[in-house]
This record gives C-alpha cells, structure tokens and sequence, in this order.
C-alpha cells in the first residue's frame, strides 16, 4: 500500500507499506482505508498460521513522516477461505473488517468484524451479521464506517433474485451494534450487485457496478439520504 501527500496542488509518495510477516499471494491491499495518522490494509489471501485464505487486517501510524505497523488483526473465529480482510473501514479508535466468505449463515453468507483501540492495543467488539443473512450473500464485501454508523455491503444478496444485492445499516449503541436498515435501490435488478462499494458520510452511497442503465454492466451509483 503506497501513500501520498500533498503540497498545494502537487503530490508526492510518502511511504510504501508492507506487512512484517508478508508472504506470498497474501493480497496485501486488497482494501484500504485512513484516518488521520492510521491506516488499515487488507489481506484477504493471508494464511494466518496454518489457516488458508482465512486473511487480516494491518494497521500502520504515522509519527512524523514514518509509518509502523502497529498490529495485525485477525477474526477471533478465524476459518479457512474466510477472506477476512476483503473489505476495511477506520474512523477514529474503530476498524471494521469484512469476510464475505464467512460461512455461518451458509457457504459465503459473509460477516464483518469490529476492533476497538486503546492506548496501542486493538481488541475484538462485536462480529456483525445480517438478520437475513443467507448462503452466497457475501456480506462484508464492503465496508464504511462514520461514527456509530456502520454500512455494509452484500453485492451478491439474493433476496429479491439472484445477485441483486444489496446495503446494511448498523448503529452503534455502546458495543452494541444492532441492524436498523436494509437498502435496496427502487430498480433493483438481478444481477446489479449493488452494495459492491459503500460509503458514508452523512448520506449513504452504495455503487451497483454491474447495472445496465445505459448499457450492459455500464453501472451506477446510489445515493441514500438519513
């Protein structure tokens, strides 16, 4: 994962970041995301131990202009071919860290993880599933956080036909998350994979890459207002 900063209207590289224990086919990047003076990264393909595929999450902060990995974070009930790490989002002291191919709801149904730091230390808060949640939704496949709010993405969600998709809202009450909202856009079609991308910043928006409304897989986006 490369950083840059920028200097009026010019950017230039500040760090290249890689994992202490890199290996091979690791998918080191797979997802990123910053905050201030921390940034997480992804890697969905790490075998943590002896665990194929079942991936992490890696944080690194800046003093200055170095960057230090400050830990490396894994799903407490991390499983084979999890993909933890597919989808990361940070704001402030709290990460949250996708495994869309989580399988406690079924093959790949999906969850998403949620760590808390204090001092230096990241600890486990909650692990995260929809109400609903089903085989082969990949929920998980992205994820963004804005305070209590946490959105999550399951592009593949076939409640309303096949691969459809669709987005979850989570509030945070303590460390209590609990689901309050399931989107789905009003011409939701099989096959949009809406909730592929998701972010949050007062309002939602949720991209749906394979839509065909100005032709096919030409895609979109969506905007969700509080």
């Amino acid at each position: 994962a490369h950083v840059f900063v920028r200097n009026g209207a010019g950017w230039s590289q500040q760090a290249k970041l890689v994992a202490d224990d890199a290996a091979a086919f690791d998918n080191f990047g797979t997802w990123v995301d910053i905050d201030g003076d921390t940034v997480v990264v992804g890697a969905a393909g790490d075998n943590d131990g002896t665990v194929i595929n079942s991936g992490s999450a890696y944080v690194f902060t800046r003093t200055g202009t170095t960057w230090t990995q400050q830990a490396k974070l894994v799903a407490p009930d991390a499983a084979a071919g999890d993909q933890f790490g597919f989808g990361v989002t940070i704001d402030a002291d709290r990460i949250g860290v996708g495994a869309p191919f989580d399988d406690d709801a079924g093959a790949n149904s999906g969850s998403v993880h949620v760590f808390t730091r204090a001092g230096t230390t990241w600890t486990p808060e909650a692990k995260v599933v929809a109400l609903d949640a089903a085989a082969e939704d990949r929920f998980g496949t992205a994820v963004a956080t804005n305070g209590s709010v946490l959105v999550i993405g399951a592009q593949r969600d076939g409640a309303a036909g096949s691969q459809r998709g669709s987005a979850y809202i989570f509030t945070r009450i303590g460390t209590n998350w609990s689901e309050t909202t399931k989107l789905v856009p009003f011409d939701n079609e099989v096959g949009d994979q809406f909730g592929i991308s998701v972010a949050i910043s007062g309002d939602v928006i949720v991209g749906a890459h394979n839509d065909d409304v100005v032709g096919n897989n030409s895609g979109s986006a969506y905007v969700f207002a509080p």
